[in-house]
């Protein structure tokens, strides 16, 4: 009789660990499919890209904001990252297509600046990105420089942000055309007329998951 307890005492001991073991490794099975289904694809909505930008003028540096309206964007489809998303993004912009929502400003910004500083198309590519900080590579005035950028990803949409300093794509004599022909609407209340050479610029990268 002590045999036959103990027997079927080990028996349900056997089926109890067996049982455990199934059942770690059908959790661990779950886990591992739900991990999967988790792993997300990052795509930019090309469509939706917007490009704007604010120059300053007057010595108090007062802001004139404006956007492109024309340019290509290109870029990696299907990223499982952000940052391998931006580090194959590319962008071309017509400078003809500049927009500060006043048509006679317009046709100064194209005739007396964007003309004079030998830039039609204006290229940028990213190069770097990483934790929040990028490099571009920008090309105008028939140079090409590093520029460094910061981006945030946030509500499906990647914000990148730039600080332009036209002086390192020597654009004084495209600074001082565009001053020349708008000399009152820069003099500000100091009697000072006074184009900065910095622009700032951002870009924002709808972006679809899948």
């Amino acid at each position: 009789m002590k045999r036959l307890f103990k027997k079927t005492t080990y028996l349900v001991l056997i089926l109890l660990i067996s049982s455990c073991n199934t059942s770690k490794k059908e959790q661990k099975i779950i886990d591992q499919s739900e991990a999967v289904k988790e792993d997300k694809l990052y795509t930019i909505d090309t469509e939706g890209v917007l490009v704007s930008w604010t120059a300053y003028k007057f010595t108090d540096k007062l802001g004139v904001s404006g956007q492109f309206d024309d340019f290509k964007f290109s870029g990696t489809n299907n990223a499982a990252a952000i940052e391998s998303l931006l580090k194959q993004a590319k962008i071309e912009i017509q400078t003809a297509s500049v927009n500060s929502n006043l048509e006679i400003r317009d046709t100064k910004l194209v005739d007396s600046f964007f003309k004079v500083f030998n830039t039609d198309t204006i290229l940028g590519a990213v190069v770097e990105a990483d934790q929040g900080k990028g490099v571009f590579n920008l090309k105008m005035n028939n140079r090409t420089r590093p520029l460094e950028c910061a981006y945030l990803f946030k509500n499906d949409t990647i914000t990148l942000s730039a600080k332009i300093d036209l002086n390192i794509w020597q654009g004084e004599k495209a600074m001082q055309s565009l001053n020349k022909v708008c000399y009152d609407l820069h003099t500000g209340t100091d009697g000072i007329s006074k184009l900065w050479p910095d622009v700032d610029v951002q870009i924002k990268l709808p972006v679809n998951t899948k």
